[in-house]
């Protein structure tokens, strides 16, 4: 079994490292095509030389099983097209773009298996979800497969099409959300102290590892962790009755925002159906 990847960017150089480290698949059992070669591609070929690096996309749909389209969403399409000869009903091809969907996967063809995944970069540390989402035409065989492999180093949730955009900002979105909003915390308390810039940075990192630990590890909800530090009357219950009142609307602003944008994005990809087929 071969697995291929079209296009070798961040989230690629990411999956490929995680199925090496924790799936059942080896270096030879890898082809990979990008139209222009990179310090990822070079350092994940440096590192594993077994691997294939094809002169075609065309070598890719050819020779293997499990194709990963890791190329802008805009480019999808137009791969799949140029591709279409070596498509078959055996050959499973898993898109990550996102505002793309398995039904505008299948308007290019359907003699071809079709999933979604949008990975997450906190699976590169072993903890973050995978979002997938399948065609009917996609066999027991290969789903199992594709949430086996994603299983060893991240929690797999299968997402109707419909929720897939809104769980996209739950987790692939979420860490840089979670940061942004972070950052500007250091920044309050860079302005509100004497403290420096890194010596907050310490503090709050430390404080959000170690949440997400006792979220992961100790069985806490948010709710239960709130009760857990602040005290009624306390200091964190004034910063907690705080984010209640403000928070709620940044966050439904958030989700609309980021709403509109994928809008944007599927739109695009009619109007692109529309021209290329």
């Amino acid at each position: 079994m071969k697995i291929g990847f079209i296009g070798y960017g961040s989230m690629a150089d990411l999956l490929t490292r995680q199925f090496l480290a924790h799936a059942d698949v080896a270096p030879k059992d890898f082809i990979i095509y990008t139209r222009s070669e990179n310090e990822k591609l070079q350092e994940i070929h440096e590192l594993f030389p077994e691997i294939t690096i094809a002169k075609t996309s065309l070598e890719v749909f050819e020779q293997a099983e499990h194709i990963f389209v890791c190329v802008l969403p805009l480019a999808v399409l137009p791969v799949l097209l140029e591709n279409k000869a070596a498509f078959s009903s055996e050959k499973h091809i898993i898109s990550i773009a996102a505002g793309v969907s398995v039904d505008d996967l299948k308007k290019v063809a359907t003699n071809v298996q079709f999933s979604k995944l949008i990975p997450s970069l906190t699976t590169s540390v072993g903890i973050g979800t995978s979002l997938v989402n399948h065609d009917t035409a996609v066999s027991t065989q290969n789903q199992a497969w594709l949430s086996t492999a994603l299983g060893t180093f991240s929690s797999v949730q299968e997402v109707a099409e419909e929720n897939i955009d809104l769980a996209s900002d739950l987790t692939s979105s979420s860490p840089g959300f979670i940061a942004a909003i972070f950052e500007q915390f250091v920044q309050a308390a860079v302005r509100k102290s004497n403290l420096t810039e890194a010596e907050v940075f310490q503090m709050i990192s430390n404080s959000l590892a170690g949440t997400s630990m006792l979220l992961a590890e100790k069985g806490y909800t948010f709710e239960s962790l709130i009760k857990r530090v602040a005290t009624k009357g306390g200091i964190t219950a004034e910063g907690v009755s705080l984010s209640e009142a403000k928070l709620p609307a940044f966050f439904d602003e958030l989700l609309q925002r980021t709403e509109a944008k994928y809008d944007d994005h599927h739109a695009e990809i009619k109007d692109q159906i529309e021209e290329l087929l």
